[in-house]
This record gives structure tokens, C-alpha cells and sequence, in this order.
């Protein structure tokens, strides 16, 4: 999750959103009083009418029964107690009741709108609280999600139970009429969205943090294990427990359980790219070891690793609101606080990444530092470059070959313009922490770099790179990029499937392995229908339709069958929809979503053709 970082990006993005919480309990608020209103005015006019033609009545006595009932409004009586209102309260025995639906109502709108402000007050005092320090960060984020979740749960049942009473009386006082089919729609929405809140509260989220590398054996590598150590016990910090092998473009620490290769792994554990450091001397290699036992030293991981599950279970329960349909407008609320919490998360951790530089360069020097954060940058961003480029190509690739084209092009690339675009205009990759701008990191360790410095830095040879000391190192890095090239093919294989028309009968072979015809059995002979990439057909029209041309798909229940409705497009009446009978398949879901599938295909092609001949 990105944090809006201006002021007026940050009131678009999450405040305004979150006042969606209050437009039900407004307009609940407002209706009640609005119904009630009514139902004293039909009264009053209904009174007026047989005052004014009860002959029994002198002039005088008229008046005074008129200012006794214009004084004294249907509602006012029948929601008081007093005696004297007993006969009038008795009158509207019926009017009574709905009145008194009305005040409950009102009651209920008008305490979920306390309870919004209240909710609130209290998120925004959590989230300031957040940017005092740590210990503070910790404490506002467990007290703002408890009290969220709880006052959540709450919304969720008070609102729902006033769309209930709202979808009824709305269409009852404004049509004189009801739709029981809407009062059982918008009732089954409404449980639908409060068993999901109920549930996401109790339900724990998955915390497996999988990292694709292989165990780093202290017998396979005992001289970087011996070197770890002691630039631990120089930062006064126990050593990592575990090290592994990867060849992803960062470096990382981290004290949550970590799964790799089958095996779970607990502790502390440092994550080391062999890519990286192939490019970085020892002395830049130790700059950035030294930087990531830092955070061991400072507590960044610790605290990370405490807050991590509440995070996850609070960004599970935000997915529930979001999908729960009538729980729209909750999400939006506490959406605003994980918003604002997290400018305070990203603060905090910016500071923590200037601090573990600091560290690091006093360890090392502020020269290390620089050059070893161009080099992580640069290599990061060529690499970026050269997946997005084969990624982006409408052909397929015999070999992607993702490592051999980086190591070739990398010299070029570093002595180009785009490398100070990619390192200025953006952050060093890392899975936990927010980096702070490339410049900010140098002038934090007084580290000046020109741009031709970079240049040099990037081009010169290592003379001595930690990967020598690794036994195994080429064959780890061959089985890593072996398997992680083989899903980058299956990935852009699949793409392609998505972008072909297909205009050759190559392209076709290609798109039906993903897509293959399909056929769905009816329940009588001659009754199947038929799917593939271009079409879809059944016997009741006189030819098939092509999915290019549907531009709306919906299912619809006519004389006790199920239908599947399409518009089209095209010349003539007659092709301007199509209906194919569900009910008359053996297996209709499996149609449904196969249609769904084949035709999310064609509108991808469709967009991805456009946006090439704009391009061209």
C-alpha cells in the first residue's frame, strides 16, 4: 500500500471516501423526520377537514380545537406519556405504530452517526499518535484496529437493519405502494455483507512469507558466515540464525517465520542476492551487510514482525468490507485510517532506513554506501527495464533468458542517460521498508556522486566479489533463474493468449491452448451449445455469435427458465440480442463461466489492439 504524500492527494484519495459512512445515517435522519412530518401533516389535514364540517361546533370552539391539534402534532402524542393525550393517543392507534417506527429509526440513525463521529475522533487521535514514536506506533495502530473492527461490526449491523427498514417504508410513503422483492434483496445483501464483517473479525489470515532462494548452509559458505558474524559483533547484535541465497534485486532482514524450498524458517534471517553481489567490491558488500543488520540493531525487524499480522488480518477485514457489497461505504472509512497510519509507518521507516545507513557507514564509510546504493539501483532498474521490454512483446520467446540479457546490456545501460532517471526518480526495491529518494540516502552519509562518478562506479571491475566464497554459487543461481525464467515464460505465454486477434494460424494454435473449443451437453439431444475464442453458439439461432461484437452479457429468469441475455452489435434488428436457454444444458454454471473467461479474453485483445494503434 502506497500513502498519498500531498495533503490534497490524501483528502481525495481517502478522506472524502470515508464520509460515505455517514450519508446512510443522513438520509435515515433526515427521511424519519421527513415520514414523520408526513404522517402529522395527513392527520392534521384529515382533523381540519372534520372540524371544519362538524356543524355541532360553534365558531369559537372551532378555533380552539384547530389551535389545540395544530399545537399538538400526531407524533407529539403519540410519543408522550402525559394523560391529558390519552384519548388523542388512542385515536391513532395505527398512525401510532408507524410513528413509533419512525422514532426508533431516528434513534438508530442518529446514533450511528455518533458513533461514526465518534469512531473518528478516535482514529484520527490513533493516527497522530502514530508519528510521536515506535512504541506509540504500535499501541495507537493495536488500539485504532480493535476499536475500528468493533465500531465496523456495528455500522455494518445498523446499517444494514436501516436499508432493510428504509428499502420498505422509502417506496411505501413516497408511491404508496412496497416491492417485497426489493425488501428481500437488499435483506439478503445485508446478511449477506454482516456474516462476511463477523467473520473476517475472528478469521486469521495466512502469514507465510515465501522467498524463492535456497538455505545458505554455514558449510557452503563458512567464510561469509564467519564475516556476518563479525560485523554483528562490531554492531553489538546477535548474528542472523539463517542466510539465504537468492537472486532477487535486493538485500533484506527480517524475524518473521519465513517459508522457503518446503521448510519454514524461524529466527533471524538475512536474505543475500548473489545477482548483486557479483557487482559489488567487499568493502561495498560489507556497506550493505552492515546496513541490514542495522535494522536487526535498531529493532526494525522486531517491530515489523509484531505488527505485521495485525496489519495482515486488518488489510483482510478491509478486503471483506470492500467485497461485502453494502459495506462499501465502512471500507472507505477505515480505508482513511490505514491511510493515515500508514504516512506515519512510511515516516518511521524512512528514518529507519537514513539511521541503518548511518550505522553502516560508520562501519564501513559513506563512499561504500554511495556506491553500493548506485549499483542496487542500477541493477534494479536495467533489470525492471529488461522484463518490461520482453513482457511488452507480441511474440513468443524460444528463451527469455532474463540473467544473460542483463549481464550483455548492463555496460551500455550504464553508461546511458536512462540509468540517472532510474536512480534519481525512484527508490532502492525492498520488500519491508520504504526508502527514502537516492539523494536524501547520500547526503545522509556526506557522500557526494556526479553523474559521471556514477558512470565509473558502475563500469569498474570487481576485484573481489563474495560470490567467489560460496560454494555452489553458479549452480544455486542456475536452478533460481532457471525456474524463475520458466514462470516469466509461462506468464508472457499466457499474455499472449489475451493480446492475439489471432491473424495467423500460429497465433490461433497459440490462443486455443488456453482456449480451447469447448462443448456443454444438453439434457435433450440437439440441445448443446458450443464456446471457443471467437464465438458462441447453440442451436435455437441460425448462426453464431461473435464475442466482439457482444457488448453486454446478463442472465435473466423468464417463465421458470434461466437465460443468458446478449447484446450485440451488427447490421439489422435481429442481431441486436441474443438469448441462449441455461435451463436446457446439463451443466449451466460451467457455460456461465467459461463465457465469462473467453469473453474477458476478447475485450482484453480488443483494448490491447487499441492501445497499439495509438501507440503506433
Amino acid at each position: 500500500m502506497r500513502p498519498t504524500t500531498t495533503a490534497p492527494g490524501f483528502l481525495r484519495s481517502y478522506v472524502l471516501p470515508a464520509l460515505w459512512l455517514f450519508a446512510l445515517p443522513l438520509f435515515g435522519l433526515w427521511f424519519t423526520g421527513h415520514a414523520t412530518a408526513s404522517v402529522d401533516g395527513d392527520v392534521l389535514e384529515s382533523i381540519e377537514k372534520q372540524v371544519s364540517q362538524d356543524t355541532e361546533l360553534t365558531e369559537e370552539q372551532r378555533a380552539e380545537t384547530l389551535a389545540f391539534f395544530r399545537a399538538v402534532p400526531a407524533s407529539a402524542a403519540c410519543l408522550s406519556t402525559d394523560e391529558a393525550l390519552a384519548n388523542f393517543r388512542s385515536n391513532l392507534a395505527e398512525v401510532c405504530k408507524d410513528v413509533k417506527q419512525f422514532d426508533w429509526m431516528h434513534s438508530l440513525a442518529s446514533g450511528l452517526l455518533a458513533l461514526g463521529l465518534a469512531t473518528t475522533v478516535i482514529a484520527l487521535l490513533c493516527g497522530l499518535a502514530a508519528f510521536v514514536s515506535r512504541p506509540f506506533q504500535f499501541i495507537s495502530f493495536v488500539v485504532g484496529w480493535n476499536v475500528l473492527r468493533v465500531t465496523g461490526a456495528l455500522q455494518a449491523i445498523g446499517q444494514g437493519g436501516l436499508a432493510v427498514w428504509l428499502s420498505y417504508w422509502v417506496t411505501a410513503l413516497w408511491f404508496n405502494r412496497y416491492s417485497p422483492k426489493l425488501i428481500g434483496v437488499v435483506g439478503i445483501l445485508v446478511a449477506m455483507a454482516i456474516f462476511l464483517v463477523v467473520v473476517a473479525i475472528f478469521r486469521r489470515p495466512p502469514m507465510d512469507f515465501e522467498v524463492e532462494a535456497e538455505v545458505l548452509e554455514e558449510s557452503k559458505a563458512p567464510e561469509l558466515w564467519a564475516h556476518v558474524r563479525r560485523l554483528c559483533a562490531r554492531l553489538d547484535t546477535p548474528p542472523p540464525d539463517h542466510i539465504l541465497a537468492g537472486i532477487d534485486a535486493n538485500f533484506f532482514v527480517t524475524e518473521s517465520d519465513v517459508r522457503v524450498g518446503g521448510q519454514t524458517l524461524s529466527g533471524r534471517t538475512l536474505y543475500v542476492s548473489l545477482s548483486l553481489l557479483r557487482l559489488l567490491e567487499q568493502s561495498e558488500a560489507d556497506a550493505v551487510l552492515a546496513h541490514e543488520m542495522g535494522h536487526l540493531l535498531g529493532g526494525d525487524t522486531g517491530h515489523g514482525k509484531r505488527l505485521a499480522p495485525r496489519l495482515a488480518h486488518f488489510a483482510q477485514y478491509l478486503q471483506t468490507l470492500h467485497e461485502g457489497g453494502l459495506t462499501r461505504p465502512i471500507y472507505h472509512f477505515m480505508l482513511a485510517y490505514r491511510g493515515l497510519f500508514e504516512l506515519s509507518l512510511g515516516r518511521s521507516r524512512r528514518e529507519s532506513e537514513l539511521a541503518a545507513d548511518r550505522l553502516a557507514a560508520g562501519i564501513t564509510s559513506g563512499r561504500d554506501i554511495a556506491r553500493s546504493l548506485v549499483k542496487v539501483g542500477a541493477y534494479a532498474g536495467f533489470r525492471d527495464r529488461v522484463e518490461a521490454d520482453l513482457f511488452s512483446r507480441d511474440e513468443r520467446q524460444q528463451s527469455v533468458a532474463i540473467a544473460r540479457r542483463v549481464a550483455l546490456g548492463f555496460a551500455d545501460y550504464a553508461q546511458s542517460d536512462a540509468v540517472h532517471g532510474d536512480l534519481h526518480g525512484s527508490v532502492t526495491p525492498h520488500p519491508f521498508d520504504s526508502h527514502p529518494p537516492l539523494s536524501a540516502r547520500l547526503e545522509n552519509v556526506n557522500a557526494r556522486l556526479a553523474p559521471s562518478d556514477m558512470a565509473q562506479v558502475l563500469l569498474e571491475p570487481v576485484t573481489f566479489s563474495w560470490v567467489s566464497t560460496i560454494q555452489e554459487a553458479e549452480a544455486i543461481e542456475a536452478r533460481l533463474w532457471g525456474a524463475y525464467e520458466a514462470r516469466f515464460s509461462q506468464a508472457h505465454d499466457l499474455v499472449l493468449a489475451y493480446r492475439y486477434v489471432p491473424s495467423n494460424d500460429e497465433e490461433r494454435q497459440h490462443v486455443e491452448r488456453h482456449f480451447p473449443p469447448l462443448s456443454f451437453e444438453g439434457k435433450e439431444a440437439g440441445h448443446e451449445a458450443t464456446l471457443d475464442f471467437a464465438q458462441v453458439h447453440c442451436p435455437e439461432w441460425e448462426e453464431p455469435v461473435l464475442l466482439s461484437e457482444v457488448t453486454h452479457a446478463s442472465t435473466a429468469d423468464r417463465m421458470f427458465k434461466k437465460y443468458l441475455d446478449l447484446q450485440v452489435t451488427g447490421e439489422g434488428r435481429s442481431k441486436e440480442k441474443r438469448s441462449l436457454c441455461l435451463s436446457k444444458l446439463k451443466d449451466p454454471d460451467a457455460l456461465l463461466r467459461a463465457f465469462e473467461h473467453y469473453l474477458g479474453r476478447c475485450r482484453a485483445m480488443k483494448e490491447h489492439q487499441a492501445r497499439s494503434q495509438q501507440a503506433a
